[in-house]
């Protein structure tokens, strides 16, 4: 290639030029066929690396691909993703031999821009007073990328339209965490970030799930969009596995006021959470053969967090030597082929000393005239949901689905105290996406909940992610 780039050079030298005008261009010649042989290495060491399998997808919370087997994605992530480096850039050039002709490439900061956001209107049957539209959540993403290397990710969450004093409305940071690629499959992270559980807390995106509501067992046992604070490593193999594993902080068990929602309840979302007491999680997750995902994870940590709530204000519940235990665990499978879309998933959470607190919660309410949940042993819930791409024309696409689900938030509670009905329940789900571009969706569907019929309803959605 060198010697052709010379040729090529001299044919087209004019032939008046001077011997000191031929020695300059020749030496640009030189420089320039240098050039092109370190450029030619590079091309070859990157198709090496790619085909080794050192693509490395663990950089940012890049979900697998959910919803519409198409294509419709977690796209939200990969825009952020756009904010990363390339991950074949992460080993530093410098770290090559090097010549004086050899180019010095340096990596420019990039900073993207990304949000998604969702309106719902759900149509209660029994009760129509119950019925109501609601601007569900708008979302902003901030990334950017320091280096090869280190990137910033953020998220701001707005819900209910309106955030004040009197209104519901909620504002909230759903992540802002630090990025660090160690090797091309190892990466560590701080900050704030979102557990890696299920399917639905990473890739929570409206085009990214079937269905306008968020399936019950995804947002009432795994408390989605769940986030702690804290230090992450994650990682992949080449033979198909990945892994996530860290120290975060944990619930607290004073916070518990929602029977229907364990963990929902008790999670601190890092607004001034106690850490007395931290926790530890792991993922692992399998997807070596196209289109299947197989995986689970695993939290656990106390939520006692020292009775901090109690010495801080000694007019709520005193839990003196309450640790309460808690541990999540769920596992999940997923096949995708063609137009099919196959899910199911099993999540189940304990609360330790649950007894010892109920009798401090009950003795604290009969002394306040109060009527505070009581903590349950253990909660669960499954589910098994099939969707099929009836239609597409371009990028445009129908795609129907059913899903069954079963959960119990009380499924075990301390001797002397009841389980309510009302916290467990049978849902049969029937519906349909129409997606008239992969990153924008409109969702129609009927719920009919089989043990308490006052909660059926239709439900309208539209999403949209960029």
């Amino acid at each position: 290639m060198t010697c052709r780039v010379v040729a090529v050079a001299l044919w087209f030298l004019p032939i008046t030029t001077t011997r000191a005008d031929e020695a300059a261009m020749l030496t640009q010649i030189e420089r320039m066929s240098a050039l092109i042989e370190s450029l030619q290495r590079r091309i070859a060491d990157l198709e090496s690396h790619v085909a080794t399998g050192g693509r490395d997808s663990t950089r940012l919370p890049q979900p697998d691909r959910v919803g519409d087997p198409s294509g419709a994605s977690s796209l939200g992530a990969q825009a952020a993703s756009a904010a990363k480096p390339a991950t074949l850039e992460k080993r530093p050039i410098a770290a090559e031999p090097a010549s004086a002709a050899d180019p010095v490439f340096a990596a420019e900061p990039a900073t993207v821009v990304s949000g998604y956001g969702e309106l719902n209107y759900n149509r209660y049957l029994r009760d129509s007073s119950r019925s109501r539209a609601d601007l569900r959540r708008f979302v902003i993403g901030l990334n950017h990328r320091f280096d090869e290397r280190l990137s910033f990710v953020g998220e701001i969450e707005w819900e209910h339209a309106v955030t004040s004093a009197s209104d519901a409305g909620e504002s909230a940071i759903e992540q802002a965490y630090i990025d660090y690629a160690i090797a091309p499959s190892l990466s560590v992270k701080t900050g704030l970030y979102l557990m890696p559980f299920g399917f639905i807390n990473q890739a929570h995106e409206p085009p990214a799930y079937y269905g306008v509501e968020r399936n019950a067992v995804e947002t009432r046992i795994i408390p989605s969009t769940w986030r702690e604070g804290g230090v992450g490593l994650s990682g992949t193999t080449v033979q198909g596995w990945s892994w996530d594993a860290g120290v975060t902080t944990g619930f607290s068990i004073a916070r518990f006021s929602d029977a229907s929602a364990p963990l929902a309840s008790t999670h601190q979302e890092m607004q001034l959470a106690n850490a007395h007491d931290l926790a530890t999680y792991g993922a692992l997750n399998y997807r070596g053969v196209p289109g299947l995902q197989i995986g689970g994870a695993i939290f656990r940590g106390n939520a006692g967090q020292g009775n901090a709530t109690y010495l801080a204000d000694r007019t709520q519940p005193d839990l003196s030597g309450v640790h309460a235990p808690v541990t999540l665990w769920e596992t999940h499978a997923r096949w995708q082929s063609g137009r099919l879309d196959l899910q199911a998933l099993y999540a189940r959470g304990t609360i330790g000393d649950a007894g010892q607190i109920d009798a401090t919660l009950a003795a604290w309410n009969t002394a306040n005239s109060a009527s505070r949940a009581y903590v349950p042993s253990a909660f669960y819930g499954w589910f098994v949901q099939g969707a099929w791409r009836a239609w597409s024309s371009g990028e445009a696409s129908v795609s129907p689905f059913v899903r069954y689900e079963r959960f119990d938030t009380q499924a075990s509670m301390p001797a002397g105290f009841d389980r309510s009905g009302v916290n467990a329940d049978r849902v049969a789900t029937l519906g349909l996406s129409f997606r008239p571009h992969p990153q924008v969706v409109f969702k129609a569907d009927y719920q009919r909940y089989l043990d308490n019929a006052g909660s059926s309803r239709v439900n309208l959605g539209m999403g949209y992610l960029f």
